[in-house]
């Protein structure tokens, strides 16, 4: 496959996966609130308020918004693996890097601490003792937080589940079920809700966890 990026390879992924599940320990700057919280309703707050927040990865000082570089079979394997949920929000290689982000190093303790001398250890992930994360393909984008104009997919792992709805721009009318100008036309005018905008305009992936892939549905097809 070829992106405006150049070549992707069988080993690659033009996919990065921003999980809202994922198995062990967070980062000790992830508010109580946030941990508390399941990976279906994480991903329903991100897709409600079209936005990614960034906290510092374990043993790092800058905030940003991680991602896995995933081709199928990595991606089976993460969730069959039981390392990740089959939850979170799909974006490519060219908005990341669009937006200063990058795939990070990995690389041994002692050149770790280079990156460390000159505030750029967000850059990298050490490969020594007690530290085991060449499992995945990191991608981090150091930042304060993300707006999401659009998004490549939505990945669930149900596919009866569907985010919260908001109000729109329009109203409606209670009693008859037909739109109306509001309040000023009828006293029985609600403000008309619908799911959010990046479900509406996003492909759905849905996980099926007994065949180990993901079933891809056009964008409004599971409104």
């Amino acid at each position: 496959m070829i992106t405006e990026l150049g070549f992707v390879g069988p080993a690659q992924s033009d996919d990065l996966f921003h999980f809202t599940g994922r198995n062990g320990n967070r980062p000790r700057d992830v508010p109580e609130e946030i941990q508390r919280m399941k990976a279906s309703e994480r991903l329903d707050s991100i897709i409600t308020q079209r936005k990614l927040l960034a906290f510092p990865p374990f043993g790092v000082r800058q905030a940003c918004v991680c991602f896995s570089e995933c081709p199928p079979e990595q991606l089976a394997y993460l969730i069959a693996g039981g390392l990740f949920s089959p939850w979170g929000v799909v974006v490519s290689r060219s908005q990341v890097m669009g937006c200063g982000g990058g795939s990070v190093s990995y690389v041994p303790d002692k050149v770790y601490e280079k990156f460390e001398r000159v505030g750029l250890e967000h850059w990298a992930v050490r490969t020594g003792e007690k530290s085991t994360w060449l499992h995945e393909r990191e991608w981090r984008l150091p930042s304060k937080g993300v707006r999401l104009n659009a998004l490549r997919a939505i990945l669930i792992g149900d596919e009866t589940w569907r985010p919260s709805l908001v109000d729109t721009n329009d109203w409606i009318n209670a009693e008859s079920g037909e739109l109306c100008l509001g309040p000023g036309e009828t006293p029985s005018a609600r403000p008309r809700q619908h799911y959010p905008e990046l479900w509406r305009q996003s492909e759905i992936w849905v996980w099926d966890a007994t065949a180990k892939h993901m079933v891809k549905h056009p964008p409004g097809t599971l409104d």
